[in-house]
């Protein structure tokens, strides 16, 4: 470990994140499955409890004969190492068995969301050859059209209580008449003379599971991981410290067809023998109301589900002592609505910080993280996990200091093996410099402070160009957002009234700031003029300043959960359009 007087300034050379965890060299090599390693790692402890669902209780020997179940039906209709199986399924047991029967034969889970683009669906269905697919039934109306257009010959239909006694009394779904369709049920039935499916042994690089890009920058790309893939992330995990031990309870919340939800709220936690407690209802008041009742010590959700906690009628006089590690990711939290999460925990007996980690399906989940006990700078996403070198780079790929802005790298041993049958994209992602390392381009912008803690400030393609200007749109967004009576913006290029490129800004006030400004357009006005002297204040640039505002108490979002860009890109009406700040006299020598 380098000595703190040797430290070059660069961060890859020097790693100061190794403090830290006081650790220094390669993670040991994955030499298991997952199947293999949550086989070995709990068989005897059989009778321990590995899942909890809607009341159900399911021990470590009830899994590993459901998987043996699973892995059987699969083999009866056909699959073998190699082939995909489509999953478009939330959290639920007979997700989790599907994923490790998969994983125990060496076939690949091809998860897909049920709000995917039908056309993208076929495509990607298609181009991985798949035959067979499982699907809950709240799901299936969402795709059964696309399904009708695609290669599918087998449709498993998995009713969401199929695994609780509501199931006897739960509404099911009518099976069309000489349809290729049948129930999760017969489907294990089917598979029951079989001999017992053998267990394919570790391979390097053995694909497991594919997710998918968003698609909002273009077709949507399918995302490769391999066992290695989640089996690095879960030795990288074991050495930050974090305690997963057995008897420690997860909640599930982050749907399987994104890899956090998948490796990190999944896997990590069955195969340390740490239960996970699951629901797959994507609500802020569930959220809430399940981590009272069910007491889960650690979980990872986004940003939109822990603001529940600021609803006093939701938290009440609750106990949250056992609630010790909660995780943010996958949404932007302002400072601000951390530091009331976190007085709502600690008035109500927890020990921990709202904790945030950055990643991305294709590093295989968590690149970094905070560490509950340690000191971690507000604004930060933490540092990289053991194993994992980040570095910010120029646009000719030329290593920045500290505290310097560039594009973020990372070089992971969790990365995918690639996007599936794209090696043009493949060319984009990767880079491998002069020293043979690879690199994954995350394609975000940031910075890494001298503690190793990265901060990242926001997409590189998210930018306007004004005259030759190249400015960051969450730059604009940054400043407006210093201002206190500012709850939610998002700022976009837009051409003026004059047809002159400026800024949009689309803006939400806090609640009593907004009754203030609802009739009142004398007040209003001098509101955003105050906004748009703030903007200049901070960046010193006329041209950052938003000409064009849009008052809104609310963001679409798409069924995604994520907020529609497209559609917000596509309003045409409710545009105020002010200009409060003359531009600057160039002055004359």
């Amino acid at each position: 470990m380098m000595n703190k007087e040797e430290l070059t300034g660069y961060p890859s050379i020097d790693k100061p994140w190794n403090w830290v965890y006081n650790f220094n060299g390669d993670l040991p090599a994955a030499n298991k499955t997952v199947y293999e390693d949550l086989y070995d790692s709990n068989i005897n402890y059989s009778n321990d409890l590995a899942i909890e669902f809607f009341g159900t209780k399911i021990n470590y020997n009830k899994l590993f004969k459901n998987i043996d179940y699973t892995s059987k039906a699969f083999e009866e209709y056909g699959i073998k190492k190699g082939d995909f199986v489509t999953i478009c399924a939330a959290g639920t047991p007979e997700t989790v068995y599907s994923f490790y029967a998969l994983s125990k034969i060496g076939a690949v889970s091809n998860l897909i969301s049920p709000y995917f683009d039908k056309e993208q669906l076929i495509k990607r269905i298609e181009e991985c050859e798949s035959d067979v697919l499982i699907v809950m039934d709240t799901f299936y109306d969402e795709i059964k059209e696309a399904i009708k257009k695609s290669r599918i010959k087998h449709i498993i239909i998995m009713p969401t209580l199929n695994s609780t006694i509501l199931s006897l009394i739960s509404k099911k779904y009518k099976l069309q008449k000489n349809s290729n369709e049948l129930f999760w049920n017969q489907f294990i039935k089917d598979g029951e003379k079989r001999k017992d499916a053998k267990t394919v042994n570790y391979e390097k690089d053995l694909p497991l599971a594919m997710v998918y890009s968003s698609g909002t920058t273009g077709a949507s790309k399918g995302i490769l991981l391999s066992n290695d893939s989640f089996q690095n992330s879960l030795i990288a995990y074991k050495k930050s410290g974090l305690d997963i031990s057995r008897g420690q309870k997860f909640y599930q919340i982050i749907p399987p067809w994104f890899s956090t939800g998948l490796s990190t709220s999944i896997n990590l936690p069955l195969t340390c023998g740490a239960s996970i407690y699951m629901d797959p209802r994507f609500e802020r008041q569930v959220f809430v109301k399940n981590i009272i009742k069910h007491k889960p010590n650690y979980t990872v959700a986004p940003t939109s589900m822990y603001e529940g906690f600021l609803d006093k009628n939701l938290v009440k006089k609750c106990n949250l002592s056992y609630f010790n590690k909660p995780f943010e990711g996958g949404e932007p939290l302002r400072v601000e609505v951390k530091n009331e999460i976190d007085k709502v925990f600690k008035e109500h007996g927890s020990n921990s910080e709202l904790l945030v980690g950055y990643g991305q399906c294709e590093g295989g989940a968590t690149i970094t993280t905070q560490i509950h006990g340690v000191k971690n700078t507000n604004g930060s996403v933490g540092y990289p996990l053991p194993g994992v070198t980040i570095a910010i780079f120029d646009e000719d790929f030329n290593e920045l200091k500290y505290n310097e802005r560039g594009y973020i790298l990372a070089n992971t041993p969790c990365r995918m093996i690639g996007y599936y049958n794209n090696d043009l994209e493949n060319e984009k992602y990767f880079y491998i410099d002069k020293n043979n390392t690879k690199w994954n381009c995350t394609g975000d912008v940031g910075y890494i402070n001298e503690n190793g803690e990265l901060f990242v400030e926001g997409r590189a393609s998210d930018y306007t160009i004004i005259g030759d200007k190249k400015i960051y749109n969450f730059d604009v967004e940054n400043a407006i957002m210093s201002l206190p009576e500012i709850k939610l913006c998002d700022v976009f290029g837009k051409k003026d009234s004059n047809n002159e490129d400026s800024f949009v800004a689309h803006i939400i006030f806090k609640d009593d700031v907004y009754t203030l400004f609802k009739n009142n357009t004398n007040l209003l006005n001098q509101e955003l003029i105050k906004i748009q002297n703030k903007v200049y204040e901070l960046t010193g640039e006329y041209d950052m300043v938003p000409k064009i505002f849009k008052i809104r108490t609310e963001f679409p979002h798409a069924k995604s959960g994520k907020r529609d860009i497209n559609k917000i890109m596509s309003e045409t009406e409710g545009f105020i359009e002010i200009n409060g700040l003359e531009k600057p006299k160039v002055k004359k020598y």
